[in-house]
């Protein structure tokens, strides 16, 4: 029976390559393996958000006690000095924001007999699935098990049929770590988003040990996962990875890290690392950024619109910045802020800036807990050169207080920020 079905076999073999029939199927594998090679070159992205560290715990520290990993990772990669929640520092709101790239509202609904909350504007999750056609296993959030999970939206552009796939499973970050890694080696996703809850609710406990215990649980597992995609021949060299919070917890003056949701420092200052292809390495940046931007920078990377964010791309830390090399290698040649002065300043200072081609030009200044202080400037302007003076007021014309203050241009994708200081 084996070798008669093997003779027939051998016949079929025989007829097919002497028919056209091998070309046909020479063209399929052709565009099979483009396809393949197109999925499989394409950039992957990795988001991890860690809930309720404090900068100062991460890498506001100087010595780094509590994340030697994520420090390690700097190196290959830049964090940033002056990431900032600069709305609700509550987990259910800025949540939301780092989804969805801007500030949005939340509609309460019940969704499978569970009461939960969904977004009103689109997530990265559904512009990446709809933009790139992808398919639900292509798009991963991972969490710890969560019978109400906070839902994307349901836009008429967008919605469910582009939601990513939730994976909630266990009750610990381990549990997640270890749920990511078995999506990372099953699926094989490009986008995966993963979420950890430990370190807000150690830090709710009020028990300094758990916290910052926590904290390092955290960042072993951004350390050991981001050696897995790049152990990972798929992975490898083709991945990004962004980690952040949501929000901090209270500084010491305003009750301590056993709580958060005002506007101090403690709640607002948040970190964020950033990895891959086209970040540039050993950096950092002071320049002023906000929740809103981590998405619209990862969606800027993945090469798709987040077309009702509000954030903006976080071109600094980004190789292939244009800004930096317009015309010439020198990295000013298009656009240069200079430093206030007088600085210290009492009660104006002088902003100086030059454009060398038309441009909206943003000039603005923020407090230091990345509040919009006032408007320097909001309009199109011609080449030359510009001085603005701040004259210590905010928009409504009311003196500020004494303090540090950072003013930021912006002028299409070229972004500065500098440090100034009002003594009175």
């Amino acid at each position: 029976m084996f070798s008669f079905a093997s003779q027939k076999f051998s016949q079929k073999i025989s007829w097919f390559c002497r028919s056209r029939l091998p070309l046909i199927f020479l063209l399929v594998c052709i565009i099979a393996g483009g396809i393949f090679y197109k999925l499989h070159a394409e950039n992957k992205f990795m988001i991890v958000i860690i809930d309720g560290a404090r900068y100062s715990e991460t890498f506001g520290d100087s010595s780094h006690t509590y994340i030697p990993e994520m420090w390690n990772l700097s190196n290959q990669g830049a964090y940033l000095t002056h990431f900032y929640n600069d709305s609700m520092t509550y987990t259910s709101r800025a949540i939301p924001a780092l989804w969805c790239g801007s500030w949005t509202g939340v509609r309460d609904t019940v969704y499978n007999g569970h009461s939960t909350q969904y977004t009103l504007k689109p997530s990265i999750f559904e512009y990446f699935r709809q933009q790139k056609g992808m398919p639900e296993e292509e798009c991963f959030y991972v969490l710890k098990y969560i019978p109400n999970l906070w839902l994307p939206s349901f836009h008429a552009n967008y919605g469910p049929p582009y939601w990513p796939r939730f994976h909630s499973q266990g009750i610990s970050d381990e549990d997640v770590a270890n749920q990511a890694q078995y999506v990372l080696s099953n699926y094989y996703p490009h986008f995966i988003l993963i979420y950890l809850a430990d370190v807000d609710g150690a830090g709710h406990s009020g028990n300094w040990s758990d916290y910052v215990g926590a904290i390092q649980t955290a960042d072993s597992i951004v350390g050991h996962l981001w050696n897995v995609v790049q152990s990972d021949p798929f992975y490898q060299n083709s991945t990004y990875l962004f980690v952040t919070n949501d929000h901090g917890r209270h500084d010491d003056q305003h009750g301590g890290f056993s709580g958060h949701g005002d506007g101090c420092e403690g709640c607002r200052h948040i970190m964020f690392l950033a990895l891959g292809p086209e970040i540039k390495q050993n950096y950092v940046s002071h320049q002023y950024h906000r929740i809103p931007d981590m998405a619209v920078t990862a969606s800027d990377l993945l090469g798709i619109n987040p077309e009702y964010a509000t954030g903006q791309v976080m071109t600094e830390m980004i190789q292939s910045n244009p800004i930096e090399e317009p015309d010439s290698k020198h990295p000013l040649a298009t656009f240069s802020l200079a430093q206030n002065y007088p600085n210290p300043f009492n009660p104006s200072t002088n902003v100086e800036f030059e454009i060398r081609k038309a441009e909206w030009v943003r000039l603005a200044v923020y407090d230091n807990a990345g509040r919009k202080v006032a408007m320097l400037v909001n309009e199109k302007l011609s080449p030359g050169s510009y001085k603005v003076q701040w004259e210590g007021r905010d928009d409504a014309g009311r003196e500020v207080s004494s303090g540090v203050y950072y003013y930021q241009i912006t002028a299409g994708a070229f972004s500065a920020v500098k440090k100034c200081v009002l003594l009175k």
